[in-house]
């Protein structure tokens, strides 16, 4: 039987996994191959073998990247929270997982999403919570018309309509500032900065305040 070890793993331990120089490097240099796939495809594109594989990065990189881009974030964190005087690569990890991640957030209408998750979850939360409370001889008659279908239904749309309303200017405005970042010659641009600090790491990694032993 397969085994997947590193569904075990602490959150302590993946954190420490991260606390390393090389980790950190390949991690920066992964993701900036990623984020500047489109770049680096039309400059391999006469090389065969390279070219093929760069085709095929662009063209998984946007759902990839999500995760990569996740990825990229926690570990801005774990080398800022460790190293402070690392703040370049932190910041740099940490524009680059915005970056990628934003490249498939944007295409969605995370607002409507958002407000129609929590409208479910607390429709269905508010009933799981008065339906025992119907069979109470005091109350019972008005809970077994709340739990109804149809106030349910109306329940469901006020949660809806509210969350929608006061979720909906901030997240397209943390989308605005997504699609920015997530434009090719913006990400492609983060993409090299992220593979020119992996690089300065395995040369001279006190360059950008690495270097120094790990808490």
């Amino acid at each position: 039987m397969l085994q997947l070890e590193f569904l075990d793993l602490t959150l302590d331990e993946i954190v420490a996994y991260f606390q390393n120089d090389i980790v950190v490097a390949w991690v920066l240099i992964g993701s900036g191959i990623l984020a500047a796939a489109w770049l680096l495809e039309n400059i391999t594109d006469p090389v065969p073998l390279l070219g093929t594989i760069f085709d095929g990065l662009v063209a998984i990189s946007t759902y990839l990247g999500f995760f990569v881009g996740i990825l990229d974030m926690l570990v801005g964190y774990v080398v800022y929270a460790a190293n402070p005087d690392a703040i370049i690569v932190a910041g740099v990890l940490i524009l680059a997982g915005f970056a990628l991640s934003m490249r498939l957030l944007s295409k969605f209408p995370i607002a409507l999403v958002l407000a129609l998750g929590l409208a479910l979850f607390g429709t269905f939360t508010l009933y799981g919570f008065l339906a025992p409370l119907a069979s109470d001889p005091i109350i019972g008659e008005i809970v077994t018309q709340i739990i109804s279908f149809k106030w349910m239904a109306v329940i469901a749309f006020v949660i809806f309509a509210v969350v929608y309303l006061l979720s909906g200017l901030l997240i397209k405005l943390i989308q605005l500032i997504g699609r920015v970042f997530a434009a090719t010659p913006v990400i492609v641009i983060i993409g090299l900065a992220a593979i020119g600090i992996g690089v300065i790491i395995f040369f001279s990694p006190t360059l950008v305040g690495l270097g120094i032993p790990w808490p």
